[in-house]
């Protein structure tokens, strides 16, 4: 009986099985073949699994710094929802739609009531414990409404509509966020952060 045989994919071997070297032209169809290949596996997997992302700005300090470099799953919240306290990357609301994703935190899920008191956030009158923002001196940093007058600002409690979330960044002095553009839908939502890759120095999970 037969068996089906595979052999290793070399690749290099310039030599076919008669011994007469092979064709170059057809050597470089196939790297070329290759090249194109794993740019489509690579897109793919950006599309639909992974992408990295580079930190623009401070506004998520000091959880990232601008320059740091992590990877967003895009592919578990198609089967489990979003969790408050996840990083998120997510397309903008209205007016800012069309413009670059932002990452911000989860801070409200929808049907919560946000407030501040005292420079803390409560979430549906409970204190959010809250140890990734940012410290100044050793103490927590406070977290200020806006002042733009919107619904949103968190001058007064703000009720988080259904199917949508609200975010803030790390950094609550210098991040433009929920307070600024209101609560992001679920639609929006790119995925969450789990990994920085770079620098070398601050490899590690989120």
């Amino acid at each position: 009986m037969g068996t089906d045989n595979v052999s290793e994919d070399r690749g290099g071997d310039a030599r076919q099985r008669d011994g007469k070297p092979a064709s170059t032209g057809r050597t470089l169809v196939e790297y070329a073949l290759l090249a194109v290949v794993a740019v489509a596996v690579a897109l793919l997997i950006q599309a639909f699994l992974v992408k990295p992302y580079r930190i623009p700005s401070a506004s998520m300090e000091n959880t990232l710094l601008i320059g740091d470099r992590v990877l967003v799953d895009r592919i578990s919240w198609r089967f489990t929802e979003p969790q408050r306290g996840e990083i998120t990357v997510f397309h903008p609301p209205p007016p800012l739609s069309g413009g670059p994703v932002l990452i911000k935190r989860i801070i409200g899920m929808p049907g919560d009531v946000i407030s501040l008191r005292d420079g803390y956030v409560y979430v549906n009158g409970r204190k959010l414990d809250e140890p990734y923002v940012r410290r100044i001196g050793g103490r927590q940093e406070p977290t200020d409404p806006f002042t733009n007058g919107l619904a949103w600002s968190l001058q007064q409690p703000y009720h988080v509509p259904a199917g949508a979330y609200f975010m803030m960044g790390d950094n609550r002095t210098d991040s433009g966020d929920s307070r600024e553009f209101g609560p992001v839908s679920r639609g929006q939502l790119v995925g969450h952060a789990f990994w920085r890759y770079w620098p070398p120095g601050r490899f590690g999970g989120l």
